[in-house]
């Protein structure tokens, strides 16, 4: 079986202490105890939604073709480099962020998405949960990858809850919460192992049920034709 992890910087494995720690790792590690898998990894620091995009166009078409199982984490750094509009607080250049966000992200989906494949898509957890401003950012621009997912059948995996009340222990250097803990390095944004294994744990969960489903609906659906 093939996995396809899609992403950023979180998904490449930063603040993992080793390539096997990074959730996308994990993720693959937990399938391999049922069914041999093998992972390609399509992600790097940095990138936004409409940067992974573009590189999805220099990726093998076999690899979207033959992934089994799909995940997809993106929108940090476009949620970070639209700071400056965000800081604003204005209600319609917020608007306007989330609207471009939603719509590079759905085009992932739509270029990324088959039908026989098991699409899990995140949402974000907030890096700086005592900054009130980044909270409402963060659950407006989820609320956004929720509607992508009802729209196209995707799983959603909630890593904000996931990481809701642990940020402390699971976010790498981590030191007040608030957005001006953000420094040139050592920024207090991507996990740590532990948050690796709990983002490895919440996507697991998630394709797990809705495989576990998928293969219901199936064996459902040939008793009926042998009826």
């Amino acid at each position: 079986m093939l996995m396809l992890a899609l992403g950023d910087s979180i998904t490449y494995g930063y603040g993992a202490s080793a390539p096997e720690k990074r959730f996308a790792e994990r993720l693959r590690a937990r399938f391999a105890r049922q069914v041999r898998t093998t992972l390609h990894v399509q992600a790097k620091p940095g990138w936004t939604a409409r940067q992974l995009f573009k590189s999805l166009q220099d990726l093998p078409p076999c690899i979207v073709e033959e992934a089994e199982i799909v995940t997809l984490m993106i929108g940090g750094n476009d949620l970070l480099r639209s700071a400056p509009l965000l800081l604003t607080r204005r209600a319609d250049l917020i608007q306007d962020v989330m609207r471009r966000c939603e719509e590079d992200v759905e085009r992932l989906v739509e270029w990324c998405k088959r039908p026989h494949s098991t699409f899990g898509i995140a949402t974000l957890y907030n890096p700086f949960p005592n900054f009130e401003l980044a909270e409402e950012v963060t659950q407006a621009y989820n609320d956004r990858v929720r509607g992508i997912a009802l729209r196209h059948g995707l799983v959603v995996v909630e890593t904000y809850k996931a990481f809701r009340g642990h940020e402390p222990n699971y976010v790498e250097h981590y030191r007040s919460g608030q957005f001006r803990d953000l420094r040139l390095f050592r920024n207090p944004i991507h996990p740590t192992d532990e948050g690796h294994e709990a983002l490895a744990k919440a996507f697991f969960r998630a394709l797990q049920r809705a495989r576990s489903k998928e293969r219901a609906r199936a064996m459902r659906g040939r008793a009926a034709r042998r009826a």
